[in-house]
């Protein structure tokens, strides 16, 4: 059944209504001053105000949901904030606010507001990357990295099938873009780095340099020793799904595993590109020009640079 844009306009409204209702009902319009942030001993103590707000957000109609187009920025001034943001929400469209906003769960008191899309839908809604790569349709499976925009997408046939945030390297150890591939993979990895870290579902893609996709803190920007940290359901994920060289008898490479595509490049110095969505909805997706480059070091298997080590 086709509904008319005019009801579609509607629902997306009352979406929006809805939020800036929970907004106020935490607090925001009535509070000039923020609370600063308890401690995690105090958190845990908390428990919600008897007349906090729970305003729900609807789940569109499935055949009327559309890629969201406006988003509202809320703050958060206290971990009730959070508390009561999750039951509103529910944990599967929690995970996408997460998602969009390059977060884990424990960074969140650490952030001044969350980004929330004004229509939910499945968490590839949200995706920066495009569904389909009609160059790539022949490719079983791909890994994309946007620097850029800290996220990654998983590819299956040209069809995307994952996507999730990620923290790259931090300045002093970028992580440097080209043509990576999988090689091998370890469920618990005790870093060369230091031996403090413990890298869970870890998916090794430059076995020289040690650089990996595993699970590990999302801070919201780059801060990792040149790897891509992901949250934990897609380290999971991808452990799961991406395959690792095939090596012969002798230990020579018989094949390649998944290819994994770094590129793009961030913005020291900036603010982050999500975080302007609320005025410019168009910073979610990459533009034709960084995907046509992704392509373009896939296709020409650019090498990673690394720095000299000091």
């Amino acid at each position: 059944m086709l509904i008319s844009p005019v009801l579609s306009s509607m629902r997306a409204a009352c979406a929006a209504l809805l939020i800036a209702l929970f907004v106020c009902g935490l607090g925001a319009c009535s509070s000039p001053k923020p609370t600063p942030p308890r401690s995690d001993a105090d958190s845990t103590a908390d428990g919600l105000d008897a007349d906090s707000s729970m305003v729900p957000v609807p789940e569109p109609a499935a055949d009327t949901l559309a890629r969201a187009t406006s988003y509202t920025r809320i703050p958060v001034e206290h971990s009730r904030h959070v508390r009561a943001l999750i039951d509103s929400l529910g944990a599967e469209h929690w995970k996408q606010v997460l998602k969009l906003n390059r977060v884990d769960l424990a960074h969140v008191r650490d952030r001044d507001s969350l980004i929330l899309p004004d229509i939910f839908g499945d968490s590839l809604d949200l995706a920066p990357f495009p569904r389909t790569l009609a160059a790539v349709r022949d490719t079983a499976k791909l890994v994309l990295v946007s620097l850029r925009l800290q996220a990654f997408a998983a590819y299956d046939s040209g069809q995307l099938v994952q996507w999730g945030p990620t923290s790259t390297g931090r300045k002093a150890k970028p992580t440097p873009a080209g043509l990576y591939h999988v090689t091998w993979k370890d469920r618990d990895r005790i870093s060369t780095v230091d031996d403090e870290w413990r890298l869970f579902w870890c998916v090794n893609i430059d076995n020289h340099e040690g650089v990996s996709l595993h699970q590990y803190e999302l801070p919201g920007r780059p801060a990792s020793h040149s790897c891509v940290r992901l949250l934990e359901s897609d380290a999971m994920w991808v452990y799961a799904w991406a395959e690792q060289w095939k090596l012969s008898a002798s230990g020579r490479l018989a094949a390649n595993g998944t290819p994994v595509v770094v590129f793009g490049a961030w913005a020291w110095g900036e603010r982050a590109p999500w975080k302007r969505l609320p005025e410019d909805p168009t910073m979610r997706q990459l533009a034709p020009h960084e995907v046509e480059e992704a392509l373009r070091v896939l296709r020409e298997a650019d090498r990673p640079v690394f720095a000299p080590t000091p």
